[in-house]
């Protein structure tokens, strides 16, 4: 693969809004930084009791939704003879339900990690059969299974999670305790006497039920909320995020400790997933406004050979306009798998907005079982004309306007990742100790004082 290739994608990943690498990158540099610095404050006991909270709860973040969502495909949704990816957003519209039927071609897609467990996997099966099985009843029992999926799958990650911030507690307590406990004599520390101490380290699941009102409710998902948490997967994380935030809050060993968590949290999840698209917009909007550059469309649509040989023709609106703008959404979908070669389908491709798959003899074709967002194909429509516009009052070549649209998307996304990655590395963790430091006067573990006999508030 050549070199811009490359830069492509990879642009492309770290710029893409629904995609984990971006958000798991920053959550890492987070982790890591804030995992260096308890270790410099509180030592092996901080250290130990932080990589545990930060890498432990990244594996629940990353993997407790697929993974319980993967089971309940295989239990629930199997039983229930339905087919785990029929899409929902599909199946609940009639007008697109009516089209994909008359359109729909190949098989049920049987990608991803889980595919190499065959109990996990449904059986093999048509797109048409899969939606029409889907609607037999008028929708009622996949519309169910969905709301099942989505609230079992949140709650029990989010469970998984107290699980581990329970468990990490008293391993931490009982590291200290053996520790103080080998050094007894030499500290002249008495034993006996913490046994008796009253820490909220020592509590049990009883005082965390006490705090329930802080832990959020699942009750009443919304069906909005439901999509987000199921097709968009940077949404499916915020509310884990949230969820995890809340927990760790409620299980606050201390008033200190509160404060810090409400610090290291507010910070995370404002530079993890706000601040990144404010700075996107703001340089976005910078672009076209100031340089007349228009950096809002995909990487991969943008260095495209198709935009190029378009720009050149200047038949980019002319093409665009061809789609029935005022049209239903059976016509605009008729559209997309009757023009392949309109410049709008092929760069919706590139964007993902459409997706492909290929028949056996390796003939591509759009993969009627995926769900098409006809507001982002909308957009990208609007997007495409912009650019013809602003390349035709920019007096350069086609060449030179296509590397200055990827030169600013690429310093778009890369300056985005990396003040991103500068605060939530360098700004929250000394934020948190500054705090510690000016509440307690130290910057040592407050556990550990506590477990010593110092009091902390």
């Amino acid at each position: 693969m050549q070199i811009n290739n490359i830069t492509s994608s990879i642009v492309s990943v770290l710029g893409n809004k629904e995609s984990l690498i971006p958000i798991m990158i920053k959550d890492g540099v987070d982790s890591g930084s804030l995992t260096y610095q308890s270790y410099k404050a509180g030592g092996k006991a901080e250290g130990y009791d932080r990589a545990v909270d930060e890498f432990g709860t990244q594996l629940i973040w990353i993997g407790g939704i697929p993974f319980y969502k993967k089971l309940i495909d295989a239990s629930i949704y199997k039983k229930a003879d339905i087919h785990p990816d029929v899409d929902i957003r599909i199946v609940s519209n009639p007008e697109y339900i009516n089209w994909a039927k008359k359109n729909a071609k190949g098989l049920m897609p049987n990608k991803g990690f889980f595919k190499k467990f065959k109990f996990l996997q449904p059986k093999k099966e048509t797109v048409k059969s899969a939606l029409l099985k889907s609607i037999e009843d008028g929708g009622v029992k996949i519309n169910n299974l969905y709301k099942t999926k989505v609230i079992a799958a949140t709650a029990l990650t989010l469970g998984s999670f107290f699980g581990l911030t329970f468990a990490k507690q008293k391993q931490t307590k009982n590291f200290i305790l053996n520790d103080i406990n080998a050094n007894k004599k030499s500290n002249n520390i008495s034993f006996s006497s913490l046994k008796n101490e009253k820490s909220p380290i020592f509590s049990d699941i009883t005082e965390f039920s006490k705090q329930k009102n802080k832990i959020p409710s699942f009750k009443g998902v919304k069906d909005d909320l439901a999509n987000s948490i199921l097709f968009n997967p940077v949404s499916n994380m915020k509310v884990i995020d949230v969820g995890i935030s809340a927990e760790r809050i409620a299980c606050s060993r201390n008033t200190t400790e509160l404060m810090e968590h409400t610090i290291k949290e507010g910070g995370f999840l404002f530079f993890l997933y706000k601040f990144g698209e404010i700075l996107e917009n703001k340089i976005n909007k910078y672009s076209l406004n100031k340089l007349s550059i228009p950096i809002d469309a995909n990487i991969n649509v943008i260095t495209d050979e198709n935009l190029l040989k378009s720009l050149k023709k200047q038949n980019i609106t002319s093409s665009v306009d061809k789609m029935p703008k005022n049209g239903t959404l059976t016509e605009k979908l008729d559209f997309i798998i009757n023009n392949p070669d309109n410049i709008l389908v092929q760069a919706a491709k590139k964007s993902d907005i459409v997706s492909e798959t290929k028949n056996k003899k390796g003939k591509s074709f759009v993969d009627t079982s995926k769900f098409i967002d006809i507001e982002e194909f909308n957009k990208l429509a609007e997007n495409l004309k912009i650019i013809e516009e602003k390349y035709n009052n920019s007096g350069i070549s086609a060449e030179k306007f296509i590397k200055k649209m990827k030169v600013m998307k690429i310093a778009s996304v890369g300056l985005n990742m990396l003040l991103s990655c500068a605060f939530l590395g360098l700004l929250i963790p000394k934020a948190v100790y500054k705090y510690r430091e000016w509440k307690t006067g130290t910057k040592e573990f407050h556990v550990t004082n506590e477990l010593k006999g110092k009091q902390t508030p």
